[in-house]
Formats: C-alpha cells, sequence, structure tokens
C-alpha cells in the first residue's frame, strides 16, 4: 500500500496492506521447510568445509581422504539437523530412525559420487583453491540432497500424480461453480 507522506513523497508500506502480509505468510508457511533447510543446511556445508580444509590443507591429508571424513562428520550432523528441526510437520512415522538413517546415507553417499568428482577435478586438474572449489561444490551437492532429504523425512501421502489430478479436480470444481 502506498502511503502519501507530508512532503509528497511515496514510501511503501508492507505491513498496512493484509493481502501483501497474507501473501508473505503463505510463502513462508508453504516454503518453511526450505527456508530451515537452508539454514540448518548452511551450517552442515559449513561443518563440511571446515573439516575438509584442517584435514586437507592443515593436516596434508590427500583430497578424497580429507572430502570423505567431512562428508560423514557433516552429514552425521545434517541428519540430526534434518530429523530434529528442519522436517517437523508432515513427519514421517512409519519408519524407525535407523531406517531412515539407512536411506538418508544411502542418498548421501550417491550424492557423494558427484561431491568427490567435483573436489578432484577441481583441485587436481584445474588447480583451483580449495576453499572455491568446496563452496561450489556444496552448493551443487547441497541441491540434490534437499530433494531427497524431504523424501526420507516428510510422509508421502500421496504420488505426484494423484496430487496432480487432485489439483486439476479441484481446479474444474472452481471452475463449475
Amino acid at each position: 500500500m502506498i502511503k502519501e507522506k507530508s512532503d509528497n513523497t511515496s514510501k511503501f508500506n508492507s505491513t498496512a496492506d493484509p493481502t501483501i502480509h497474507r501473501l508473505g505468510q503463505h510463502l513462508v508457511k508453504r516454503h518453511r521447510n526450505l527456508f530451515v533447510y537452508m539454514f540448518f543446511g548452511f551450517i552442515a556445508a559449513l561443518i563440511n568445509t571446515v573439516a575438509f580444509m584442517v584435514l586437507h590443507k592443515y593436516l596434508h591429508s590427500p583430497v578424497l581422504i580429507s572430502n570423505t571424513i567431512a562428508f560423514v562428520i557433516s552429514n552425521l550432523a545434517s541428519f540430526v539437523f534434518n530429523q530434529k528441526a528442519v522436517f517437523t510437520n508432515n513427519v514421517d512415522l512409519e519408519h524407525s530412525t535407523w531406517q531412515k538413517l539407512l536411506v538418508f546415507f544411502t542418498y548421501r553417499i550417491i550424492s557423494l559420487i558427484p561431491d568427490s568428482l567435483i573436489m578432484l577435478v577441481g583441485l587436481s586438474w584445474l588447480k583451483l583453491n580449495a576453499l572455491l572449489v568446496k563452496i561450489i561444490d556444496q552448493i551443487l551437492v547441497g541441491i540434490f540432497n534437499y530433494l531427497t532429504t524431504r523424501s526420507v523425512f516428510q510422509a508421502q501421502e500421496t504420488t505426484m500424480i494423484e496430487r496432480a489430478k487432485k489439483r486439476i479436480q479441484t481446479h474444474q470444481n472452481k471452475k463449475d461453480n
């Protein structure tokens, strides 16, 4: 909503406009898990990066060993973050923590392949800065990890096709009324 000030300049005031406020609340509610995942994912990526840099740069451990140890440390932390803080609504109660941990690490081991390749290519072949390569690596792998992690912790109520059919039906019902 635009409010006129006494000096004839305009100022945008989103709190005064209930439509924008509702839209913002809806956006935050709808994408809460993504926002919280990004926060805790950043912390996990930071743990990964620091562990890698300490092992590789200061303890002179080979790239793959440093990367794998950093991977294990950060993913244990990530599992705890995701289970306790990120995915707190629509939680999968059918599977035990051990089952979720097994599936979580299965997906994460799959992501270790491009993770290791990015690190090897960036450091060994391209001779880039280790910190820069690790940051790029964490961003790319983080996107994949969000998509797979969501499937581990959230209950899968319906398939994507069933959800699409339900949306189409809802849209048709609104049109008909």
